[in-house]
This record gives structure tokens, sequence and C-alpha cells, in this order.
């Protein structure tokens, strides 16, 4: 009986990486579901923990689970130097993961059903390279304004939202590291790489919540803008359309003066040629500034700026 429930279990190595910054109040739950459904589901998986500098007892919690627990769970534990954010933190585990498919878990809240998991699994097994775990609600404002922003510069067809987790088959990854050595934004790379994707949504169990500290919420504002800046089009959007308004106001005075011309209307000696050599000026200033954010945009797409992760020390967890 217990040989039959092992053969039919996945084939596939898959490794779970973790992000992992003060989540000692839930992170034995977490560990509870993903590690669970890893052991039911999977002959051979390994999680990958990266702490991205605790300061709470997360790595303690950690510690203790996989002494109290029965499985034998294959745990790595990347410390990085210094906090480094959600982005360089997960390109950390990536790199160190070596599964046929790769489970990113971008916070370690069991919000969801076990079963949810194995629901992105096999979708991805029906040909999809990424697939991804989205929250029905209680999306903060902020998050959902960002994707709207993002969606609406991007010329991709399937559109961002927030996340919970994703599931990433190795060619994604092969595909998603020749594409560059960098990767400033993980979800947009995935969806610009080419392959097929799709995302689940679920009904959330509890509240998110927001525990974000000054240097998390600066950081992800960072990380937003280089975003919008590298994957989207909006600054050129928004400067054609201040181009386009200042182009509308210099015609009108200039229409203005031609019509000042031949009536009897005589405004203020200087005024109208002022106003139109200002007009002008500031309508040559955004259509320069057109080309620059243009110019940038190209830089970008071929080459990002490069950047690397400060990894401390790698562990193997063990019981």
């Amino acid at each position: 009986m217990e040989r039959t429930a092992i053969l039919n279990k996945e084939k596939n190595f898959v490794s779970c990486v973790l992000y992992l910054h003060n989540d000692g109040a839930h992170i034995r739950d977490f560990l509870n579901t993903v590690c669970g459904t890893m052991e039911e589901h999977f002959e051979k998986y390994e999680i990958v923990c990266v702490n991205d500098c605790c300061m709470d007892n997360t790595i303690e919690e950690i510690h203790r689970f996989l002494e109290e627990s029965r499985g034998n769970h294959v745990v790595s534990m990347i410390n990085l130097s210094f906090y480094q954010g959600v982005e360089m933190a997960m390109n950390a585990g990536r790199d160190l993961a070596v599964g046929d498919f790769l489970f990113e878990f971008d916070r370690c809240l069991p919000d969801f059903e076990p079963s949810l998991i194995m629901d992105v699994y096999y979708r991805a097994l029906e040909g999809y390279d990424v697939v991804a775990a989205a929250p029905g609600r209680d999306v903060a404002l902020t998050s959902r304004l960002f994707y709207a922003v993002y969606n609406l510069g991007s010329r991709n067809t399937h559109k961002l939202r927030q996340e919970r987790f994703r599931i990433i088959s190795r060619r994604a990854v092969n595909r998603v590291n020749q594409m560059n050595a960098y990767i400033p934004y993980r979800k947009a790379m995935y969806m610009n790489c080419g392959l097929r994707a799709d995302t689940l949504v679920y009904e959330n169990q509890k509240k998110a919540g927001s525990a974000r500290n000054r240097e998390e919420r600066s950081t992800r504002s960072s990380l937003a803008l280089d975003t919008l800046i590298i994957f989207t089009n909006v600054l050129e959007k928004f400067s054609m359309l201040v181009s386009a308004i200042l182009f509308s106001v210099m015609m009108i005075m200039f229409a203005w003066i031609v019509y000042s011309i031949f009536s009897t209307v005589r405004p203020v000696e200087g005024w109208m040629s002022l106003m139109t050599l200002i007009s002008f000026g500031f309508f040559m200033m955004s259509v320069m500034l057109t080309l620059i954010f243009k110019y940038l945009s190209v830089i970008l797409n071929m080459s990002f700026k490069r950047q690397h992760y400060v990894i401390e020390g790698v562990e193997k967890l063990t019981k």
C-alpha cells in the first residue's frame, strides 16, 4: 500500500522558493501548508528559504518546525547580507533552486487552500510555462492603481495583477536568464518572455494586511517606478499628451495673433508675442522630453542595468 502511494506521486522535481522578512507570526502555518503538499504529492522536492534580513523569530520558528516535523524535508536557507527587497531575494533563491518546476512564494501568507498549489501545478502541465495564483479580494488600493497604470502602458496581452505565488517551468527560467542577467521585476519578465502564461484567481480566506516598514515601502515604490519605466511606455504617452496640449495652446495663441492683426482688438503690446514664444518654448521642451524618453526606452530594452544580490551564506537545514 505504501509502495503504491509512492508510485502515484509526481515524478517532476520541484523547488519551492520562500521569501522571508519578519514572517515569524505565520511561518509555521505556511510551512505546514507547503511542506505537507510537497510531501504528499511529489517524490522529490526542495524548499529554498531566502532570509532577507529577518529581525524577528522567523528563523527560530523554521528550525523549530523542522525539529518537530515528521517529514524528511530538504530545506536550504540563503542569508542575505542586508535587506535587499523581494525581487533581489527571489532572484537569489531562483538561482540556487534546481527543480524542473519552481514555486515562487513572495509572501508567507497561508490565505489559500493547500489544494491550490496543486491546481497551479496541474495547470502548468497543460502547457503553461508560467501560472500564477492571484487573490480575488482585499487587494490594496496602491497595488490596484499600479497594475492599472502598468497594464495601460504594457503591450503584453496578459495583464498583471497582484499574485500570492506562481509556478514557472525550467524552460521559462532559462528563457528569462537568456534575456538578461539582471531581472528587475520577475512577473513582468515572465510575461514578456514569449511563453504561455495563465493566472488562477482564488477567494482568499483572510485579509493580507500590511506590516511593511518604511524601508520596505521605499523599496517597493522605487521598484514600481523602475518597472513602469522599463516595461511600459507610460512616460512616453504622458509626454506625448503634454506635447499635444502645449501644441494646441500654441496654435490658439497664433490664431489669436492673426485675428488681432485684422480686427479692432488691440491687446497689450508685446503680450501676445511673449505668450506665443513661451508656448512654443514649452512645446519644444516637451518634444525633446518625448524623444529622450523614447531613447531611454530603447536603451533599457537593449540592456538592463546590471545589479546583483549580496549573499552572506547558504545553509542546509536538516532535522
